[in-house]
């Protein structure tokens, strides 16, 4: 008899994706169903733990404890986000050039931990370093940051995810293969098991008799404490084997963006209304420098001055929702000619010329802001993300132009950019320059915030605290008020230990 005869109608098969309908198998699921999954939700291995990631799972983990047990970025975050790096390269041996760079650039951002402590750059490094981490991970063996589209970025981040998600049981393997030699020690096991309730007997009888053997079974326990720290080893160590899974995992193809396109005169004509706006504002702006406009901002009862220092927060929400749409746009649209796609690129051009325009005219106008009310960092920032913003719309300009059409670079030059720029500001410190700048202002109008300034972080103290010199004598006595308050000694565990908390006690003890 053969093997279809003696197949029951209805049958399914092993796996359950097929059924005998008595003449032929037929699926039972979608069509659609049956092909092979998207890249991104492959969780195929090309290599298998070893007890060498179980150690450095073990090992970050530990040191992830330390680091937010203490609830300060200081040495044991740094150690703890190196650390991991280095699991990358000598444990998930990273072989690719790339990746290794990518894993170096983020021990670079974790030294930073330890040697800034404002907020405004200690969790920027802190997402850095992370992304960095998984970037490095998940082009291990292919893939480039510099040949990257945006759906293969988005792609790339499902698929780190699942990997995150299913870390713990591939560092658990190793120990899973051992269970055969765990057998051996049963026998012990058990005998500890019959042990321990005699000697916890026998003990307490011997404690209740001699208060000096007592002393010896005196544990301070903390459940709680103990609880937590089990909580953060955990993480930490199934972030880190997350993260050497992606690595160990099989290399994903190619990503590129939707198969459905937009029409040429659909995109064409979100380009000509967009143009037209901005076409708009910056009539707008040339009516209101040649002074024209006095009467229409008199009949609105607004100010020149108060026209000048307001809008410049909405002008960079408009900037920021420009750079989406002509991303969006540029990628989706679909071109039958030529000469549409020509014309797209000319529109496209003009509106990236025209929202540059905008994003001058919010940095003057922050500018003549700072100069009426002060520095602040949110000012200060502002002030960067417009720079920034403008070096991506020049870098999508010459991506729209052609340059290097072969490779999809431009959303890794605009990461490198982002990258390089908060570098920088770990080595200037921005809460320095917004001390020197307010101090600058002090001196020609005699006013100055000093409890902003006070409530800034350690790396803005030894800049107050140098500028006694600077500023009127009553201001400085308001500077010290605010600053002198802080502790002037700093001792910390080995953990938390930040080199700008301690120049800022030494420069306190030196000072006020």
């Amino acid at each position: 008899m053969s093997d279809d005869a003696a197949t029951h109608i209805g049958q399914l098969s092993p796996d359950r994706r097929w059924r005998w309908d008595g003449t032929a198998w037929t699926p039972t699921l979608p069509e659609a169903l049956l092909g092979p999954p998207p890249a991104w939700a492959r969780l195929t291995l090309r290599a298998q733990a070893t007890w060498w990631a179980v150690g450095a799972t073990l090992v970050v983990g530990l040191l992830a404890d330390q680091a937010l047990r203490v609830g300060a970025f200081g040495v044991g975050a740094s150690l703890a986000l190196a650390c991991t790096a280095l699991a990358l390269v000598f444990v998930a041996r990273l072989q690719r050039l790339e990746s290794r760079l990518l894993a170096g650039t983020a021990v670079a951002f974790a030294a930073c931990l330890s040697l800034r402590a404002s907020p405004w750059l200690v969790w920027p490094d802190v997402a850095a370093g992370l992304i960095l981490l998984a970037m490095a991970a998940s082009v291990a063996a292919r893939g480039s940051l510099l040949d990257m589209g945006i759906a293969e970025l988005v792609a790339r981040g499902f698929n780190a995810a699942l990997h995150g998600m299913a870390g713990g049981a591939f560092v658990g393997k190793p120990i899973a293969r051992t269970r055969s030699r765990l057998a051996a020690i049963a026998p012990v096991a058990r005998g500890l098991l019959i042990a321990i309730p005699i000697a916890a007997v026998l003990a307490g009888l011997l404690a209740s008799a001699d208060p000096i053997f007592a002393s010896f079974l005196t544990i301070n326990l903390d459940l709680g404490r103990l609880l937590l720290d089990g909580l953060f080893v955990l993480a930490g160590s199934l972030a880190v084997a997350g993260l050497l899974r992606l690595a160990a995992a099989e290399p994903m193809d190619r990503v590129d963006g939707p198969v459905w396109r937009l029409g040429t005169i659909e995109a064409l004509v979100v380009l000509v209304v967009l143009d037209a706006v901005f076409a708009a504002f910056a009539v707008a702006q040339a009516i209101a420098v040649s002074g024209t406009g006095a009467e229409t901002l008199r009949a609105a009862g607004v100010t020149y001055a108060d026209y000048a220092r307001s809008g410049f927060f909405q002008l960079l929400w408009v900037a920021g929702i420009t750079l989406v749409l002509l991303i969006l746009f540029s990628r989706i649209t679909g071109f039958a000619h030529r000469s549409g796609k020509v014309a797209f690129i000319v529109l496209a051009e003009a509106a990236i010329a025209l929202t540059l325009l905008i994003v001058l005219v919010a940095s003057v106008r922050l500018s003549i802001y700072e100069g009426a009310y002060g520095f602040t960092m949110l000012r200060l920032y502002s002030h960067i993300f417009s720079g920034w913003i403008a070096v991506v719309f020049l870098l999508l300009a010459a991506d729209l132009a052609g340059l290097f059409r072969r490779r999809r670079w431009f959303v890794g030059v605009a990461t490198l950019t982002a990258l390089g720029l908060l570098m920088a500001l770990n080595v200037a410190n921005p809460e320095a320059i917004v001390v020197g700048l307010n101090i600058e202002r002090a001196a020609a109008t005699q006013k100055i915030d000093a409890q902003y300034l006070g409530e800034l972080s350690s790396d803005a103290t030894p800049a107050l605290l140098a500028s006694r010199n600077q500023v009127d004598a009553s201001l400085w006595q308001d500077v010290k008020g605010a600053v002198c308050t802080r502790p002037r000694s700093y001792a910390p565990s080995p953990a938390a230990f930040n080199w700008a908390d301690a120049d800022a006690a030494e420069a306190r003890r030196e000072s006020c």
